[in-house]
């Protein structure tokens, strides 16, 4: 059963919020907020809402979570992954310098005025009730003079309210600006920490991360996928023979090639030295084969206007299985390489 969040409903439905719960909104969009900054959490529309409701949870249930709880919640929420930067346990994100630093000073800021803001209402709050009061007692009694006191006393009160609203909003526009744009910097920073920077295409931190989402994929929705792991042959003789800056361009035009004659879907890397793999995403095992074969054809075909030059690669193919993990379909696919490579090169080896 999903959790509830009362007060989230009553927005939905267009009804009227109490004083108290104003007071318990500013309190869920100050959680809400802290906690989307501390974690990266990227600032949009559909993001806000979202996490609203989780954090109205929270507080209306007066629970404590730390964050990865907190993360672990929006999925039972939502049943689907939530917007975060990754990080892997062990493994620093290569965030620009001062990063998360600056995130957790603006958090800190918002946090720190949010609270200000909420102990004004609840001033403000209690000093409205008392002239409110003041003015439904006696009323016959009341003199114009006592009226039109007290009258004062709610419209300064309600310009407060109105000034520390527009103070209020001018600085969360300040810090949003901030935080989207050590977002935009994270974003590349990010971008750059995922790519292999000699060929352009994803390193294996990256490829590993899409593998494990396929192969969770295939569990759950039963959506196929293969795998294909290539090897340029001869290698170290080309570094050898041609020099290294040669090596180099013979990697980035195969990696160009990849790029070339595969669909947009598929994601290509560069998995170590001169091994290379393809995630083939909603392809059977035959289909695989052939696709190997006509990237393996076009390697060879390839010029590479370097002397004699001729540049071959040995080719491994496996389709997904229901209970893989990363190591089991890895170890398949290398064993059809290594078959390839041992049986003469150039060539294409499937395992099923």
């Amino acid at each position: 059963m999903k959790k509830r969040c009362h007060i989230f409903e009553k927005i939905e439905n267009s009804k009227k919020l109490s004083q108290e719960d104003i007071k318990t909104v500013m309190n869920i969009v100050r959680q809400e907020m802290n906690f989307m900054i501390r974690n990266n959490i990227l600032m949009t529309p559909n993001n806000y809402s979202r996490w609203f409701e989780v954090f109205c949870y929270i507080v209306e249930s007066k629970k404590k979570f730390n964050d990865l709880e907190i993360l672990g919640l929006f999925k039972e929420f939502f049943e689907e992954s939530y917007d975060e930067v990754i990080k892997e346990k062990g493994k620093v994100e290569n965030h620009p310098k001062g990063f998360v630093k600056k995130l957790n000073s603006i958090a800190e800021s918002i946090d720190k005025k949010l609270l200000e803001i909420i102990k004004s209402m609840d001033q403000y709050g209690t000093n409205l009730d008392a002239h409110s009061e003041n003015l439904s007692k006696n009323q016959e009694e009341i003199d114009s003079k006592n009226v039109i006191d007290s009258i004062e006393k709610i419209l300064k009160i309600v310009q407060n309210l109105k000034e520390e609203n527009r103070e209020l909003t001018d600085e969360l526009k300040k810090y949003h600006k901030d935080v989207l744009k050590l977002q935009q910097e994270l974003k590349v920073a990010k971008s750059e920490s995922e790519v292999d920077f000699l060929t352009g295409l994803v390193n294996r931190r990256r490829f590993e991360r899409a593998l494990l989402d396929l192969l969770n994929d295939l569990k759950t929705k039963k959506y196929p996928f293969s795998l294909i792991m290539l090897d340029i042959d001869d290698f170290k003789k080309i570094n050898d023979t041609y020099g290294h800056q040669t090596g180099d361009r013979v990697l980035q035009d195969i990696a160009l090639i990849l790029r070339t004659f595969l669909r947009a879907n598929t994601i290509p890397a560069r998995i170590g030295g001169e091994e290379l793999a393809v995630i083939l995403p909603g392809t059977k095992l035959e289909d695989a084969k052939k696709i190997a074969q006509r990237l393996r054809r076009a390697i060879e075909n390839r010029s590479f206007h370097i002397d004699d030059l001729k540049v071959t690669a040995s080719f491994g193919v496996t389709e997904a299985k229901e209970d893989d993990t990363i190591d089991s379909i890895y170890e398949r696919v290398d064993k059809a390489m290594y078959e390839a490579k041992k049986s003469g090169k150039n060539r294409v080896v499937v395992y099923e």
